[in-house]
């Protein structure tokens, strides 16, 4: 056989394949008595069958068999000669078998991507400040306390302005047509809270009580129904009545009436330590991403082309099911994958480079997913499903989640390993501070680690 290599990308490579015509007739002769063997044809005994009968008969399907064993003879003589380790089976894209010439054949192999680990043994990482400061302890009171206010109809005659409650009629339409879930009747909206369409409150913001106004407000681009996102809606509205609201003293019985709270320090220390631990939640979350980033971007290289298909397929109805849940029909969710399209390839891409990037730093470190860790994961998993373990196992492990489950295991080993020896520079103080940033003390795994 001849054959030759194209170099189609890293991951990819073309054989154009060469055989002679006689020895295709010779695989193809194999196929058949392999064939024959099994064959079981009217009138002969199982095996027994004339070999020009079989091969009137099987002579298509022993040509495909002789094609595909002679592609993989090649791709395996190949592979072994350029120590080049494939991903998945080759594929065939061209074949020409006419009689009495040489075969020639085009395979697609892909391979498994080969590539150098970036130094990843004191990576410098960032993640949000995680102090609480007094203002946001106070935000936060003051938003208990809105929460729980009363409001009183105004007397006087004047303009709404912030702070006011306005209970008003509104419709929405585009092109002249109504906008389904922009109307309402007596609707209240607590000027300056933010909570209304941007440009909404300015709209209104000086209108008296029982005035009518239409105005036209364009709906921003990152709008969260992507069918209004940068789109012009005309409102009309009617400001039917200017309420004030009436809030609570903040003093110890306010506190009291918040749970089994003493006084009002008390209050305000049960908030600090509960925005803290969120705080520190979120900050650990971002920390992580931050280093997912770090890794896929330190370490670039081409993915097989059939993985990061798979991948998109899956990352395309996952957005699309989120379209869906917000309301979008399925021709504006295709008109919006198509429009998302080169980032969530690249979504795609990235997530496959971090799996592989995970199992490199954890083959060169030499962290595994022990079985007993693998059924310790399983069993509370069980348990909280009310199921047996032993069950859950035997299915797990049959459909290939005890793999993902062991993956999982393994990348937070990476991770708890990385983040020991990074350098983390804690950016942001408590909300309403100036930026600030904050070395952290090099990571150091404890003794008994």
């Amino acid at each position: 056989m001849k054959i030759t290599v194209e170099v189609t990308s890293e991951v990819e490579r073309k054989l154009n394949i060469e055989v002679p015509w006689d020895k295709y007739q010779e695989e193809l002769d194999r196929q058949l008595g392999q064939i024959r063997k099994s064959a079981t044809l009217k009138g002969f005994r199982k095996g027994k069958a004339p070999m020009e009968m079989v091969r009137r008969i099987y002579s298509e399907d022993a040509g495909k068999d002789a094609v595909n064993a002679l592609a993989g003879e090649a791709v395996r003589d190949t592979l072994a000669e350029h120590e080049l380790k494939p991903f998945g089976s080759p594929y065939l894209t061209d074949v020409n078998t006419e009689e009495n010439k040489s075969v020639n054949m085009e395979a697609i192999v892909e391979l498994e991507p080969t590539f150098e680990l970036a130094d990843y043994s004191a990576l410098d990482l960032i993640k949000p400040g995680t102090e609480v400061n007094d203002d946001e302890v106070d935000k936060f009171l003051q938003n208990m306390r809105q929460n729980q206010a009363d409001t009183v109809s105004i007397d006087e005659k004047r303009g709404l302005k912030d702070g006011d409650v306005a209970n008003v009629d509104f419709s929405g339409t585009m092109g002249g047509q109504p906008v389904e879930d922009l109307n309402g009747t007596d609707y209240m909206i607590h000027i300056g809270s933010s909570e209304s369409v941007p440009g909404f409150e300015e709209q209104v913001v000086g209108m008296e009580a029982d005035q009518k106004k239409e105005f036209d407000l364009t709906f921003p681009k990152d709008f969260f129904k992507p069918d209004l996102a940068g789109q012009v809606i005309h409102f009309a509205v009617h400001l039917k009545e200017i309420r004030e609201l009436q809030l609570p003293d903040l003093d110890d019985e306010f506190a009291k009436d918040q749970g089994e709270f003493k006084d009002l320090e008390e209050l305000k220390t049960a908030i600090r330590e509960n925005m803290s631990r969120m705080k520190a939640s979120d900050s650990e979350k971002a920390l992580r991403r931050n280093l997912t980033k770090r890794l896929v971007d330190d370490n670039v290289f081409e993915v097989p082309p059939s993985l990061a298909d798979k991948e998109l397929r899956r990352v395309v109805q996952e957005y699309g099911d989120k379209m869906v849940q917000s309301g979008l029909d399925n021709d504006k969710v295709r008109e919006s994958i198509l429009e998302n399209e080169e980032h969530l390839k690249k979504t795609a891409a990235e997530t496959i480079r971090h799996l592989y990037i995970i199992t490199a730093i954890a083959e060169k470190e030499d962290i595994e997913a022990s079985e007993k860790e693998i059924r310790e994961v399983v069993t509370g998993m069980a348990a909280r499903m009310g199921k047996p373990a032993e069950g859950l196992l035997e299915e797990y492990g049959k459909d290939g989640t005890l793999s993902e489950i062991g993956f999982n295991i393994v990348k937070e080993k990476v991770f708890t390993k990385l983040l020991d020896t990074a350098k983390v520079t804690e950016v942001g103080g408590a909300a309403g501070e100036p930026a600030k940033a904050k070395k952290e003390k090099k990571r150091k795994k404890s003794k008994d680690k």
